[in-house]
C-alpha cells in the first residue's frame, strides 16, 4: 500500500499534497496511530506549503506570480516544497508497515 503514495519528480505541487494528504486522512482513522501522532500539526503544515505554493503559482501555466522571485527562485521554491512532501510521505508512511 505504501508504494500508491510515492512522489515522483514529474509529480506537480498539487499531485505530491494530494498524496500526503489521503494518507495523512487514511491514518488519522486508525486508534492505534492517531493517539502516537500529532496529525493536526502535520495537517496545519501541509495546509501552510500548500497555501505557499498556490500564492507563487507554483505548476500553473496559465498564471504568474507577481512576488518578484525569479524563474529560478520559484523553481527552488518548489524543489523545496515537493522535499517537504516527499519527507512528509515518508514519515507518514513509517506507520503502514
Amino acid at each position: 500500500m505504501a508504494d500508491l503514495f510515492d512522489i515522483s519528480e514529474s509529480d506537480t505541487v498539487w499531485d505530491a499534497w494530494l498524496n500526503a494528504v489521503t494518507l495523512l486522512d487514511m491514518l488519522e482513522n486508525i486508534q492505534q496511530i492517531s493517539q502516537s501522532y500529532d496529525f493536526q500539526q502535520a495537517r496545519n503544515k501541509i495546509a501552510k506549503i500548500f497555501m505557499l505554493a498556490e500564492s507563487h503559482a507554483i505548476d500553473k501555466k496559465n498564471m504568474r506570480c507577481f512576488c518578484g522571485l525569479s524563474d529560478g527562485e520559484h523553481a527552488l521554491l518548489k524543489r523545496k516544497m515537493m522535499r517537504f512532501f516527499k519527507l512528509q510521505v515518508a514519515n507518514l508512511k513509517h506507520f503502514t508497515y
